[in-house]
């Protein structure tokens, strides 16, 4: 009896220390020129399970075939490539995306809220966002460099009233002057507790179940191919 005693205190333990644990996740997005890379990783359990998705390609096609985008998975926990593939972005893709959302909006039970609640619980531990740009003529390239610092205020002023930031944001963009030049760095870092997020899923679910055909129709649209394996 005392070792099946012990057992359990020692689940519990155990439980209690996983569902305390972080999740932490970092992006990362550059673009120089007409160069793209970018990244997320996923890290828990204390570092255990480490897991990044990776596109190194990002490219413009044309109106008709839209944007190519190439994807790898890398499982870090070890060390071997989990995937690759690659996806055509087009008009058509975009525009059946916007559908099959307002489908899944008709088909959850105050979907916005759950996505408010669940965001406040994650936090920010860094977010820097550094934009250098010139247009070849100085007037021009000072009236696009406010124009970017405007975009830059209203997103990120959008961002923080739903989410906590433990850092000052770093945001820059500065002026090429009389020289045709574009990049931009994205970096975010940030973590959430695994008991927020098993929470989130159950509350989830829960809402799914309210609505009429919600669990039916959530499973049609994951179990839809995403993108197609890399050749």
């Amino acid at each position: 009896m005392f070792w099946i005693g012990a057992a359990c205190i020692l689940l519990i333990i155990v439980l209690i220390a996983v569902l305390s644990s972080q999740i932490y996740g970092d992006f990362y997005f550059s673009r120089v020129k007409d160069n793209d890379q970018l990244f997320v990783e996923i890290r828990a359990l204390f570092g255990i399970v480490r897991f990044r998705y990776v596109i190194p390609v990002i490219q413009f096609k044309g109106l008709h075939k839209g944007v190519l985008v190439k994807t790898e998975a890398v499982n870090q926990t070890q060390a071997s490539l989990e995937g690759q593939a690659k996806e055509h972005i087009t008009k058509e893709k975009v525009l059946e995306f916007f559908k099959n959302a307002k489908v899944i909006l008709e088909h959850t039970a105050q979907l916005y809220d759950w996505m408010k609640k669940t965001i406040a619980k994650a936090q920010v531990t860094h977010l820097s966002w550094i934009t250098r740009v010139g247009v070849g003529d100085a007037p021009e390239t000072a009236i696009t460099t406010g124009a970017i610092w405007a975009i830059k205020s209203s997103l990120l002023g959008f961002g923080i009233r739903f989410i906590q930031m433990l850092s000052k944001p770093k945001v820059a963009v500065t002026p090429q002057y009389n020289a045709t030049y574009f990049s931009t760095e994205f970096v975010c870092k940030g973590r959430i507790r695994t008991w927020h997020v098993m929470w989130a899923g159950i509350a989830l679910v829960i809402r799914i179940s309210k609505v009429k055909g919600g669990l039916r129709v959530w499973y049609e649209m994951l179990r839809k191919p995403r993108m197609k394996p890399a050749s």
